[in-house]
């Protein structure tokens, strides 16, 4: 049976006969003054928000803590938020070499209101402590998808804030 998977570009990759692995992540959507914090992971294209795959025995603030020191430099323990969000996606990585990895991915998104924390929203985008870059983006400009965005965390942000 054919199954359809979708890159975090928002590409379709038409499979049949593929088990796909099943993983777990959660991301951070952290908001401050109408503006969200992304991450650019390094070798990809477009920004995400910070976040991502559990790695065993972690729980989601473990996971959350370890991946916004990777990816923006933060070094701080997230609550449990004020709203959540969770969707299961079917998923390829257009890096794997071997476009036959699939993945369905449960995704939960997690939204904080980052007033609380003492965050610069206007200082420039930085380098992250795995190479990446990470910056504050305008939430009007990221719903409008004038401003481009992870095709999932895209679906995610437009459930939390409709």
């Amino acid at each position: 049976m054919t199954k359809v998977f979708y890159s975090r570009y928002g590409r379709k990759k038409y499979v049949d006969d593929v088990v796909p692995i099943v993983k777990k992540g959660y991301f951070a959507v952290l908001l401050k003054d109408k503006h969200l914090l992304l991450t650019y992971p390094p070798h990809v294209e477009i920004p995400e928000l910070p976040g991502g795959e559990v790695n065993r025995n972690e729980n989601f603030r473990d996971c959350l803590f370890r991946k916004l020191y990777e990816e923006t430099g933060f070094d701080f323990m997230l609550d449990k938020g004020i709203k959540r969000f969770e969707q299961t996606v079917n998923y390829f990585d257009e890096t794997e070499k071997s476009w036959d990895v699939c993945f369905v991915y449960n995704q939960t998104f997690l939204l904080y209101d980052a007033n609380n924390y003492a965050f610069d929203i206007h200082v420039p985008k930085w380098k992250t402590p795995e190479n990446g870059y990470a910056e504050w983006v305008n939430l009007d400009d990221l719903l409008s998808e004038k401003t481009k965005l992870n095709y999932f965390h895209l679906l995610a942000l437009k459930k939390l804030f409709s």
